[in-house]
Parts: C-alpha cells; sequence; structure tokens
C-alpha cells in the first residue's frame, strides 16, 4: 500500500502543477469579464470618468437575448477611502448604481437597452454592446484628483440572465446563465475627498 501512496503522490503534484501553470497562462477571456478606467475628464469643475466592461462572453449573449431572455447588467461605481493597506478600504464615500436590460425586439429585429425609463434600439451588435457595457461620462463628485488622495474609485459589474423561481432556479441554474458574470470590485485611480 505504501508504494502505490508514494508513486502516485508525485503523479497528483504533477497535475496540480500543471492545473496551476494553465490558469496563470490562460487568456483573460477564458478567465472573465473585466474592467477598465478611462482617463479623468476635468471640464470646468466637474470631473468625469470613463470605464467599459471587456472580455464578456459576447457571442452566448446574443443567442440567449436572441431565445427571448433579457439580460440586465448592473455597474456600481464607489469611491471609497483608502486604508493602511492598498487594497483595504475603511469607508465608502459615494456610490452610485447604473441598471441596464437587454432585449430582442422580433418585430423590429432589433435589441432594445432600457435604463432608466428610457429604451434605444440598435440593430448593430457591436454598438449595442459598446452601450450596454460602457460609462462614459460618470460624473465624480470631489475636487481635483491626484496621487496624494486617499480616495479611489473602485467599480463591479453583473450580467445576471433571468431569475426563475424556486426549485426551477437550481436545476437551470447551469444551463440558462452560463454566461451571467460578477467581475467583482476593480480598483480605479484616485480621486479627491468627495462633496
Amino acid at each position: 500500500m505504501t508504494a502505490t501512496t508514494r508513486t502516485s503522490l508525485p503523479f497528483h503534484r504533477s497535475w496540480a502543477c500543471i492545473a496551476l501553470a494553465a490558469a496563470l497562462l490562460c487568456p483573460a477571456a477564458l478567465r472573465g469579464a473585466d474592467i477598465s478606467f478611462g482617463q479623468i475628464i476635468t471640464e470646468g469643475d466637474r470631473r468625469f470618468l470613463e470605464l467599459s466592461v471587456h472580455s464578456y462572453q459576447g457571442p452566448d449573449i446574443l443567442e440567449a437575448v436572441k431565445r427571448g431572455i433579457e439580460a440586465k447588467v448592473t455597474i456600481t461605481v464607489q469611491i471609497v477611502r483608502e486604508g493602511a493597506l492598498d487594497f483595504v478600504f475603511s469607508s465608502v464615500a459615494s456610490s452610485a448604481t447604473i441598471k441596464r436590460s437587454l432585449r430582442y425586439d422580433y418585430w423590429n429585429r432589433a435589441y432594445v437597452i432600457a435604463e432608466s425609463g428610457k429604451k434605444t434600439q440598435f440593430h448593430g451588435e457591436s454598438a449595442m454592446f459598446q452601450h450596454l457595457f460602457r460609462v462614459a461620462r460618470y460624473d465624480l463628485p470631489g475636487g481635483e484628483p491626484g496621487a496624494g488622495n486617499a480616495y479611489r474609485v473602485r467599480a463591479r459589474a453583473e450580467l445576471k440572465s433571468v431569475e426563475l423561481y424556486f426549485p426551477m432556479n437550481y436545476i437551470f441554474r447551469y444551463i440558462v446563465g452560463y454566461w451571467d458574470f460578477d467581475t467583482g470590485w476593480v480598483n480605479g485611480p484616485r480621486v479627491a475627498a468627495p462633496r
């Protein structure tokens, strides 16, 4: 028994090393969606931030929406006070949530994005994705941005498909929503204290 245990232990270690190497070397598209921040744009006393979500499963989202499933995107942007460590935050100074939903209109053959009661139709897939996963001009509350400030912008994006009721939510969890994602909190640039 000890002979088989000794030979199987290096075998398991080698598979663990291969799995770790594959996880580190695989492209970001296979790992899930991510957020990238643009520059802070200053216009008079106001400051605007641009951010976008990328590396999402576009073809799968298109197929699901064309089959009648509604996709709901929630983008949360926060200004947080930094703590002693770079990844620890002591408090949330400001928070905003942007909610968008995507449906396919069969009669007009167009994608419809609804946000705050306003509906916008798109006939092209790239334009639709750009509008759905991009925040063009988020108004930052606060003063001048700078490296010495103790506040930082962070954002999180979530895509959820149809939400079914119990017990169907457990039965169809892996069939319906395998393209759903949650980026987790992604740190952005440093900013001044919110007013």
